[in-house]
């Protein structure tokens, strides 16, 4: 019984070890036999109260799950490395472990106690072990006690600094479209007057930063958990601007005029970044016919950026109706995973797309 009940411990030992370098040290692998199930029922049960709610109070209830994720996920790492180092040490007590003075107890707690200040390396020496072997663990436990605090806080910093770029970078997008978020009015800014070349560099640094965010929510997947009061930081807006970005310049700008511009690299670049970062978010997600209802929508908003951008001195196309008809193509592409991430994580799609100028807000679905 003894030696089952330490081999349960070395084995739950060596699980939370594997779940901690997978989740640390190779979090591309995306696996992680402890940190994947836990980070679905956490997301899940505050998925079951948020769709309780809705609009700010659901945003409000949403900003505390990516740092309720990382709180539960260090403690269930510390329970479980506390537990199966007590599970090994526990048939040794009164023997190979043993109070300094007088009689030891052999129950769990002295078992749990002995093994916590073994893994956080306190030491208080009040029990000790007192034959090789158990010397030989109890150094051993310290110093992945050590190891896993180190790695732990070095990995959570990284998270953090992670996202504090994402939202940086999410705050700069809103901040240059005027605090709309509006794709056109994003254009009709970084244009200089009929002139649009100064686009390039500009598309090019943000396709830089969704790369960047491609790579650390690969790299860090707890980020996705992450969410805000302020709609504008969200992951689905963010990608909303960008796709619609670019498909705007492809289909509302005159070719003739801005053909250097609709066919530069950093057009590709932006497009290609936003679309990697969704697959990345949602890699089963596939595009949908869209309803009329739908497309209806699409050319309205085609004619209010045209609108926009005409205002703004850009020369746009003269037939609006096969421009309309190249943004719908364009967007069928992308609308349709954007909407599901939006619906996975919690957002109303009401708060991601920008309202259209004068319209209904019954419209806004």
């Amino acid at each position: 019984m003894a030696a089952i009940l330490s081999l349960v411990g070395a084995i739950i030992v060596l699980v939370t070890l594997l779940d901690v370098f997978l989740t640390v040290l190779y979090p591309a692998s995306g696996r992680g036999p402890i940190r994947k199930p836990l980070s679905s029922c956490v997301w899940h049960g505050f998925r079951l109260i948020g769709g309780m709610t809705a609009g700010q109070r659901r945003r409000n209830l949403l900003s505390y799950s990516g740092p309720v994720l990382i709180t539960v996920t260090l403690f269930v790492w510390l329970v479980l490395l506390v537990a199966g180092w007590a599970m090994i040490f526990k048939p040794a007590l009164g023997s190979g472990v043993q109070a300094s003075s007088g009689h030891t107890d052999t129950g769990w707690a002295t078992a749990f106690y002995f093994s916590g200040f073994n893994l956080t390396t306190l030491g208080v020496g009040d029990v000790s072990p007192r034959t090789g072997l158990y010397r030989l663990l109890t150094i051993t436990e310290a110093a992945l006690g050590f190891a896993f605090f180190s790695m732990v806080i070095t990995y959570f910093l990284s998270v953090y600094s992670n996202l504090t770029s994402r939202n940086a970078f999410a705050q700069g997008l809103h901040h240059l479209t005027g605090n709309t978020d509006d794709a056109a009015e994003l254009l009709a800014r970084i244009a200089d007057g009929s002139e649009i070349s100064a686009a390039r560099q500009h598309l090019s640094a943000k396709a830089g930063f969704l790369r960047e965010i491609h790579q650390t929510h690969r790299f860090y997947p707890v980020l996705r958990y992450f969410h805000y009061r302020e709609p504008y930081y969200a992951l689905p807006r963010i990608l909303l601007t960008a796709l619609d970005t670019a498909t705007l310049m492809r289909s509302a700008l005159e070719r003739d005029r801005y053909a250097r511009e609709i066919e530069a690299p950093a057009m590709g670049e932006l497009f290609e970044a936003a679309m990697s970062l969704m697959r990345e978010l949602i890699p089963a997600a596939q595009p949908h016919q869209p309803s009329a209802d739908e497309v209806s929508l699409w050319r309205e908003r085609y004619t209010d950026a045209l609108a926009r951008l005409a205002r703004a001195g850009l020369q746009v196309r003269a037939d609006s109706e096969a421009g309309a008809d190249d943004y719908v193509a364009l967007r069928r592409e992308w609308d349709s995973p954007v909407r599901e991430l939006a619906a996975i994580m919690l957002y109303e799609w009401g708060s991601i797309e920008p309202q259209r100028i004068g319209a209904p807000r019954s419209r806004r679905k």
